[in-house]
């Protein structure tokens, strides 16, 4: 490798700008490390030296400082323009991503300016963010309290247990063959509807359990009125009534 021009300012020699955030100077550093590596020629050992200096200057939050403090007071302050400078594109630097090591990425948070990389970013309305920006909220509609959990759990007994009496007394003889669509649709709503009484029209995962356990115990009941033989084929229409459940509370 021939020897070059060395940059003598830090920033250009970490290739980040001079407003890069510690995360970005660090991930910078330790990509022109690995970069550079162990490579006995002299230039490399030379670039690797700067490097090296300038990181343990804007490492440090003092040094960095005051390096910024003599940095601006050696550079002529610009004169204003008469009218603003047409916007100039630069490549955005590539650096290592802090969250998944070992992947470069060019992207920034559209909020803090952090790296992310596809595998972390998360895609928001304003655009792709770090984890710790996107502050996803999880919809009301699927958060249960514990007082809704309790509710949710009392609905379900008892209306297995009185969908289980009915069941067992009236809709039995409709148990078996093609009117068990029917008891499924009707044990499927009647749950359906209780557990959103008792959640406040909640949904999700833990009132689709709840109502599918409400089932089970309503199915149970029907063991009272006859032989787990012939109580079998009622499992048709308490999986047709879990399917619908699950459909309608999902």
């Amino acid at each position: 490798m021939s020897a070059r021009q060395l940059p003598t300012d830090h920033y250009a020699t970490l290739q980040v700008s001079p407003e890069a955030s510690p995360e970005v100077i660090e991930a910078a550093y330790h990509g022109l490390m690995r970069k550079y590596g162990n490579d006995p020629d002299p230039a490399v050992r030379e670039q690797r030296r700067y490097v090296e200096a300038a990181y343990e200057v804007l490492a440090n939050a003092d040094r960095r400082a005051a390096y910024d403090a003599s940095r601006n007071g050696s550079v002529a302050a610009p004169a204003r323009p008469a009218e603003p400078e047409p916007y100039t594109f630069k490549p955005a630097t590539v650096v290592e991503c802090p969250r998944d090591p070992g992947v470069e990425t060019a992207l920034r948070c559209s909020r803090c300016e952090n790296p992310i990389c596809p595998k972390c970013l998360i895609q928001s309305p304003v655009g792709a963010r770090c984890r710790d920006c996107a502050r996803i909220v999880k919809s009301p509609i699927y958060t249960l309290s514990g007082g809704g959990i309790a509710r949710a759990a009392l609905a379900s007994v008892v209306g297995g247990v009185v969908m289980g009496l009915i069941w067992g007394l009236v809709l039995l003889p409709f148990t078996f063959g093609f009117f068990a669509i029917f008891v499924g649709v009707g044990l499927s709503y009647a749950f359906t509807r209780a557990l959103e009484f008792a959640t406040g029209r909640k949904r999700g995962p833990i009132v689709v359990g709840f109502a599918i356990g409400g089932i089970g115990i309503a199915w149970g009941m029907t063991l009272l009125f006859i032989p787990l033989r012939m109580a079998l084929y009622g499992l048709v229409a308490a999986g047709i009534a879990a399917y619908l459940a699950y459909q309608n509370l999902r």
